[in-house]
């Protein structure tokens, strides 16, 4: 299990059997509650000419340490990883919160990065105050897992969700959704120009699409992708569009 020793806390990642300098270096951030699981199908696809690195942020997934409350700190994570893993130019993807995560990193630090890949994200990520008490009680509903996936998803890869998220330590979940909630970078985006790939589900209710079209009109070098029969888990729902989308963004860099 390849693992990255930051501040004393080993993070672990997948980085599908690639190497350092073969192509472009892509660093992969997953988002609230999530884990670097949420990235295995663009793991693979990458690893064919690319060196992918899907983190698992602190306290998600096999990493040690603690979830986060503010996206700041999650960035400030990643720099630290991406500089004990030797990266020094990468392209860095986000979902969801990992897009927020992705945004303040380029804010804060573009010169390390080639590209910029944002999934079912937004500049600002408020969450329902009704819904944050719940998190915050350490309550969850199934039905709102199911939320995040289009009506034709597979019902397989609903239930797994499902069952991933009524597991999911409710510390996690609340540090990353308040994190989500107090992050806000509008009126700030257009300083980024970093080459910029925006995606979103077209049935997407968490992060709809005017939250990505917003990005792709406001970053001075962006393009979007809109991906019919997905919602908000589109590496999941739609995993060969996007990788197909990602794969083409790459090669134009």
């Amino acid at each position: 299990m390849p693992t990255v020793n930051v501040s004393g806390v080993d993070l672990h990642y997948e980085s599908g059997g690639a190497s350092p300098g073969l192509g472009k270096t892509v660093v992969l951030v997953h988002g609230a509650g999530g884990s670097s699981a949420r990235w295995a199908n663009q793991v693979r696809a990458l690893a064919d000419g690319h060196f992918p690195v899907a983190l698992d942020l602190p306290g998600h997934g096999a990493s040690g340490g603690r979830p986060c409350d503010q996206v700041f700190l999650y960035r400030e994570w990643v720099k630290q990883a991406v500089d004990a893993l030797g990266c020094k130019k990468i392209v860095l993807a986000g979902h969801s919160m990992g897009g927020a995560i992705a945004l303040d990193f380029a804010l804060t630090y573009p010169e390390y990065l080639q590209g910029l890949i944002l999934v079912s994200t937004g500049a600002r990520l408020r969450v329902d105050p009704a819904r944050l008490e719940s998190y915050r009680q350490g309550e969850y509903r199934a039905e709102w897992a199911r939320m995040a996936f289009a009506e034709t998803a597979s019902p397989h890869l609903v239930e797994k969700s499902i069952q991933e998220n009524m597991a999911l330590d409710p510390a996690v979940r609340y540090a990353d959704f308040l994190a989500c909630d107090r992050f806000n970078v509008l009126g700030r985006v257009h300083h980024i120009h970093t080459p910029t790939l925006v995606v979103c589900g077209q049935e997407d209710v968490a992060t709809p699409v005017k939250f990505s079209r917003y990005l792709a009109e406001d970053l001075p070098n962006a393009r979007l992708v809109v991906v019919e029969g997905a919602a908000h888990m589109v590496p999941l729902e739609q995993p060969e569009i996007l990788n197909n989308a990602i794969m083409e963004f790459l090669a134009g860099l």
